[in-house]
């Protein structure tokens, strides 16, 4: 009897441990180093009290299976498409659950109406990486979603998703590049009562965006010259692109347009990770297209033949980039010339306003020396 109730306790004891540690098993968010979605990922997270797994973007790790595995998880959530986490419904082998749109701003709205209803939310433009982690910083503080805009646009998903938040307050998060009026106009159109934007330094945040598309060039650059496959050949015109997009927002920072510097900044930090990942062999969705197109070339015309055109392709935006150069010489020397006359005019106008002073001063003087005169001429002749 006794050995029968110990073992009974023990059966009892078992299950209790099992059950309580299957209720505290936490679910598992599954997202992509993509800074947008991961921040997306990183405030569901926050409200499911889950466990985030990260996987390169376009590859699903075996790091990242082994890790949901080990935790015991009987759902998944996968944030982002399968472009950006490919192979999901195939390698994991747990209930999957995918939360994804037709970009990142859908899906950052598909993951927003999570919350159902909230009092607040806070937006920040999809590409400004340093605006998304100021934008994490102040959502998760304040336990709302994030939702992604476009510098000009806030898109159909979003406003969607705002109107089944109904969102009483909106914290905007500015970019360089962004039109904040008409972004702030566009949400209180769907109903949000207070817009507030968040003040941003554009020349800081430009000069950010500069120092990053640098160090992703320095990282995806490789001699170009020497291409030996079509991957190399499509990772090269997009590392190309990206410095030819670097000079033209540097040109655009020293002349303060820092919108325009930061675009084209973020413009070429995208190209440089896209040449790298091509690099690594890596190229789902869009990029496939440049492999793709890369390869046809080569075995149509043959390597040494892609070799040289991409050769002509550098001259020719070292020609492009000469012809801007001198063309903003010629601004700099016509602005000069208009600003010269300008001078000489205000110093023509100033001349005429100093006569122009010392004349009524002195009709001033006069008709005061006259007024005096009458009045004692009127006074003596009074007497």
């Amino acid at each position: 009897m006794c050995v029968r109730g110990v073992l009974l306790a023990l059966f009892v004891l078992t299950v209790f441990v099992a059950s309580a540690h299957a209720q505290e098993t936490k679910p598992v968010i599954l997202v992509s180093d993509n800074p947008a979605d991961l921040a997306v990922a990183q405030l569901l997270a926050q409200k499911l009290n889950a466990t985030i797994v990260t996987t390169p973007w376009g590859t699903l790790s075996e790091e990242a299976v082994r890790k949901i595995k080990v935790s015991g998880a009987t759902v998944v959530y996968v944030v982002g498409g399968p472009v950006a986490v490919p192979d999901v419904e195939v390698k994991i082998e747990v209930k999957v659950k995918r939360i994804a749109g037709k970009d990142r701003y859908e899906t950052a709205a598909i993951a927003a109406s999570m919350w159902n209803e909230t009092d607040e939310a806070v937006a920040v433009e999809g590409t400004d990486e340093l605006g998304i982690r100021e934008a994490l910083e102040k959502a998760r503080a304040r336990g709302v979603p994030i939702l992604l805009v476009k510098g000009d646009e806030v898109p159909e998903g979003v406003e969607k998703a705002i109107e089944k938040l109904r969102a009483k307050r909106l914290h905007v998060i500015p970019a360089p590049d962004m039109n904040i009026t008409k972004i702030e106009k566009r949400f209180r159109e769907y109903g949000v009562r207070e817009v507030n934007s968040t003040h941003v330094d554009f020349a800081e945040r430009a000069a950010e965006a500069l120092e990053d598309a640098r160090e992703a060039i320095a990282e995806a650059d490789f001699n170009t010259s020497n291409v030996t496959s079509g991957w190399e050949l499509a990772a090269a015109r997009l590392l190309l692109n990206a410095k030819e997009h670097l000079k033209q927002a540097e040109d655009a920072y020293n002349e303060s347009k820092y919108g325009r510097a930061f675009g084209l900044a973020v413009a070429a930090k995208h190209e440089a990770k896209a040449a790298k990942r091509i690099l690594e062999h890596v190229a789902p969705g869009y990029f496939r297209r440049h492999v793709e197109e890369a390869e046809k070339e080569i075995e149509e015309h043959g390597l040494e033949k892609a070799r040289e055109e991409l050769e002509r392709a550098k001259e020719r935006m070292e020609k492009a980039r000469e012809k801007m150069e001198k063309a903003r010489e010629r601004r700099e020397k016509f602005s000069e010339k208009v600003e010269e006359r300008a001078r000489a005019g205000r110093q023509e106008d100033n001349e005429s306003q100093t006569l122009e002073n010392e004349h009524m001063e002195y009709m001033n003087t006069t008709n005061a020396t006259g007024e005096q005169e009458g009045i004692q001429e009127g006074m003596m002749g009074g007497r």
